[in-house]
């Protein structure tokens, strides 16, 4: 049966936030009708016993091995029904029929191939969301640390939309991985997300197709939630987590900018800003 849209969770030993977060859809949504798949990583703290006992309407997929995001997210994704789709973290929670408002958008602008939300940290600071495509231009400065150690430089400021409130409607080029709202017509003509990306880069590559499909993508400042920001990746080790955001990284401008680019990043990240932040650390691990 299709419903206005299907949400797909991934978890990882994220148990007490995975219930926060179930709950605050299940409570907090009205005036749409919706699925919720998770997609359980082979977690080891109870989350499948916590969902079957507490949400047995939620759609259980269970792996015997971690398959990180973007496989994961597939996996549902694949069997979704809904006439949108939403790839959501665990590590969040929903504000006011937040969900509601990002479907009611899309039902009303027909070009909108996707939106997302306003994010919120955990203390409702504002979250940098919904940005313009990364040029290679970009990539360069941040593997060369120009992004790092001077944050107001032109080019960065212009992919963050650093003049930006957050606090209007606006078109963007890609929105933040953590909600993601897509209509199902744009994944039968993109695809799903592509699964050379173990996390990281993924949103940025599936909003950079969308938008070289002639579609839309919109920040919807009215629709809002909390995110509390890499919990589950946390649980691999800085180290391992950065592997993974790097190979990423390079995937990116592989696919999006080629081989050369590819070359001249990669070398500039193996050579130099890999040795240098492990060079910063033992330092720091001196003191």
């Amino acid at each position: 049966m299709t419903v206005d849209l299907s949400i797909t969770i991934v978890n990882y030993n994220t148990r007490d936030l995975l219930e926060q977060c179930l709950n605050s859809i299940i409570t907090g949504t009205a005036g749409i009708t919706y699925e919720i798949i998770v997609v359980d990583n082979a977690s080891t703290d109870k989350s499948i016993e916590m969902m079957k006992t507490k949400y047995p309407q939620v759609k259980i997929i269970t792996n015997n091995t971690n398959l990180f995001f973007t496989k994961a997210h597939n996996q549902a994704l694949k069997i979704s029904n809904g006439r949108y789709l939403m790839i959501l973290n665990s590590d969040t929670f929903i504000l006011d029929n937040a969900f509601q408002k990002l479907v009611d958008f899309m039902d009303k602008h027909s070009k909108a191939g996707a939106c997302g939300p306003k994010i919120f940290n955990a203390g409702m600071t504002l979250q940098h969301s919904s940005d313009r495509m990364p040029t290679f231009l970009y990539g360069l400065f941040d593997v060369l640390f120009i992004n790092t150690l001077f944050p107001n430089n032109p080019i960065r400021k212009h992919r963050i939309h650093a003049d930006w409130d957050r606090n209007s409607l606006q078109q963007v080029d890609s929105v933040a991985g953590c909600c993601v709202l897509v209509r199902k017509e744009v994944t039968e003509k993109v695809g799903l997300l592509d699964e050379g990306f173990l996390i990281y880069w993924e949103e940025i590559d599936w909003c950079t197709r969308i938008v070289q499909s002639g579609w839309k993508i919109y920040y919807i400042p009215e629709s809002q939630i909390v995110h509390y920001w890499q919990v589950a990746m946390d649980k691999h080790g800085r180290g391992k987590k950065e592997r993974i955001f790097n190979n990423s990284f390079l995937y990116y401008y592989r696919k999006h900018y080629g081989l050369i680019a590819w070359i001249i990043l990669a070398a500039i990240l193996r050579l130099w800003k890999v040795p240098v932040l492990k060079v910063a650390r033992l330092l720091k691990g001196n003191r």
